[in-house]
């Protein structure tokens, strides 16, 4: 092979050299994925009913808002779309900035940060000593279609948890559909951003009277006259 190579002139290898760039330069250039986070409702335009129920007593506890659970392929960065009951497909050419399950999670913490009826929110990076856990696993987080029009699909399995005596203080499956204005990309975009504001909503007040309740069976309990 080596006495091969020495034997080929020179302009022979430039010729090979010019042919192989030649070919290179004809390969297609894939396409970059376009990525898109998950648009959130700015806070003028809540319902009025909402800002006054945000503005309720704070409950002096903190919550730490762990990343929710999810198999493949929720559990990744593509956006998908379900044509069929028993088929899931990606969006071509678009996915999501991160995990789903981490949107969702920093959309989530968020939400019940701005409501300010909890003392403290925190994520499970934080060291800070926590009084009750919301634990959930990610059950739906994709478009679809019904009647030939889509629309997009988030659900949710929460749970309110003592984080000292590791006992469910609740548990609640949540569901949010929201229709699309139209099938390109940026309209399911803004579909998921919807569905995502309703299910922070339904999560934030579901959260806030649920620790309400138990906040008052352990004072009841410390004081029975009361």
């Amino acid at each position: 092979m080596r006495t091969l190579l020495r034997a080929i002139p020179v302009q022979s290898t430039s010729l090979v050299a010019a042919l192989l760039l030649s070919a290179c330069s004809v390969l297609p250039t894939p396409t970059p994925l376009r990525t898109f986070t998950l648009p959130e409702a700015p806070l003028e335009k809540l319902p009025q009913e909402r800002r006054i129920a945000d503005a309720a007593p704070t409950l002096d506890l903190t919550l730490r808002v762990e990343t929710p659970r999810a198999n493949a392929p929720l559990d990744g960065v593509r956006i998908l779309v379900q044509p069929s009951a028993r088929e899931l497909k990606i969006y071509a050419g678009s996915r999501w900035r991160d995990r789903a399950p981490v949107l969702l999670q920093e959309r989530l913490i968020h939400a019940l940060r701005r409501g300010g009826r909890l003392g403290a929110i925190v994520d499970d990076s934080s060291r800070a000593r926590d009084d009750v856990l919301l634990s959930s696993r990610l059950a739906g987080f994709h478009s679809r279609y019904r009647q030939d029009a889509p629309e997009v699909v988030i659900e949710l399995d929460a749970q309110l948890i003592d984080a000292r005596q590791g006992r469910v203080l609740a548990s609640r499956r949540f569901s949010s559909v929201q229709p699309a204005d139209g099938e390109n990309i940026e309209a399911i975009v803004a579909a998921f951003g919807r569905a995502a504001d309703r299910l922070d909503r339904q999560i934030v007040d579901w959260t806030a009277a649920r620790l309400g309740e138990a906040a008052k069976r352990r004072a009841t309990a410390r004081f029975p006259d009361r």
